[in-house]
């Protein structure tokens, strides 16, 4: 985890240090305890209940997903929830590859529509809370992680994870031929798309960012190939250092005005 000083904050702490208490620990003492990974996915599983009227005929509403499971992933309310399986598939990263792997809501920051229901609902004697944008917490999460994985999967809704990619990607200057400083090597954000997935945008985006990409056709599949990843930085930081975020200037000198 980079633990340098960034203007990443919440409520005026560092978001570095809110990362170091909060992200789940693997269960097992390694060299590797402190590897953090930040894990962004759709949270929403496409439910044809909800998009038609006649879904009711279907074996299941859900599509077949190698990520979710409808039976298993449900969240306290009971309903099928994609960020269980999102949660599932992190915990066994920690438990597989002994590193801190995580998503935005196992960090105990509200977005600002909480906040705002939160300070609504609250007692006069508790104090108000601030929120901060999904966005915001996303680029701050994957400025600080040693590894980012952004997954596309058949059965997700995947605007919102969409929408994190493209901010995330631009916030660290990392489109082919942008002059600006790299603020996190491309070699630490691996984008892994569902073979059953489609997305002209997202099968593109290697060729215009600098970035890893692979595809897979299982949760096996997928953990194995996050092990070569894992093993491939840990080579390239032992012999060149590879830096997990790069603070300061965001124009290198020669395009300085």
């Amino acid at each position: 985890m980079f633990d340098g000083d960034t203007d990443f904050r919440y409520d005026g702490r560092p978001i570095s240090d809110i990362l170091a208490e909060q992200a789940p620990e693997p269960p097992k003492i390694g060299p590797h305890n402190d590897f953090t990974v930040y894990v962004m996915g759709p949270y929403t599983a496409f439910n044809a209940e909800k998009a038609y009227d006649d879904a009711d005929q279907l074996r299941t509403p859900f599509q077949k997903d190698p990520l979710f499971d409808p039976e298993e992933h449900v969240d306290e309310n009971g309903n099928s929830s994609m960020e269980e399986a999102l949660r599932d598939f992190c915990r066994e990263l920690r438990h597989e590859h002994n590193c801190r792997a995580f998503i935005a809501t196992d960090i105990d920051i509200p977005t600002h529509q909480q906040a705002e229901n939160h300070n609504k609902e609250r007692d006069a004697d508790d104090p108000e809370i601030t929120g901060m944008d999904p966005l915001a917490q996303s680029v701050a999460f994957a400025a600080h992680s040693d590894a980012v994985i952004f997954l596309f999967t058949r059965g997700g809704l995947t605007t919102g994870v969409g929408a994190e990619t493209g901010g995330i990607l631009g916030e660290f200057h990392l489109r082919r031929g942008n002059p600006a400083t790299t603020h996190k090597p491309g070699q630490r954000i691996a984008i892994y798309r569902d073979k059953n997935f489609g997305s002209a945008t997202i099968d593109e985006l290697p060729k215009g960012y600098d970035v890893q990409y692979d595809t897979f056709g299982s949760k096996k599949n997928l953990h194995q190939t996050v092990r070569r990843w894992f093993d491939n930085l840990s080579r390239e930081t032992r012999d060149t250092d590879l830096p997990v975020f790069i603070p300061g200037e965001t124009y290198s000198s020669e395009i300085d005005t």
